[in-house]
């Protein structure tokens, strides 16, 4: 009973969910600084979407980083290491696509 199935479950998806909350985060501080009760000159403040977009790449980039080490070992990686690898380069390459717009949008529509 001590197979730690959560732990390992949260090792291999915290990647996707640093992702996700990234997501929620700034989609959502948008449309909150974008409403006409809230709206900001200049758009949403890009500021705080940058930090935190360059939070969350750090992040993701220091879990890659974690698994990259395990996967030199030929003999202890497995699924799960290869798992969270994978999920971790996904989720650095979704969260660099998700800030874009961040540059691109400059007030709000």
């Amino acid at each position: 009973m001590h197979d730690h199935f959560f732990r390992r479950f949260v090792r291999g998806t915290l990647p996707l969910l640093v992702w996700a909350a990234h997501f929620a985060f700034c989609y959502l501080l948008a449309a909150a600084q974008c409403t006409p009760a809230a709206m900001r000159a200049g758009g949403p403040d890009r500021m705080l979407l940058g930090g935190a977009t360059a939070l969350a790449l750090a992040v993701c980039a220091w879990l890659a980083w974690r698994e990259r080490a395990i996967l030199q070992d030929a003999q202890g990686a497995g699924l799960l290491h290869w798992a969270a690898a994978l999920g971790a380069l996904l989720a650095l390459v979704g969260i660099a696509w998700t800030g874009l717009p961040l540059l691109l949008v400059g007030d709000c529509a």
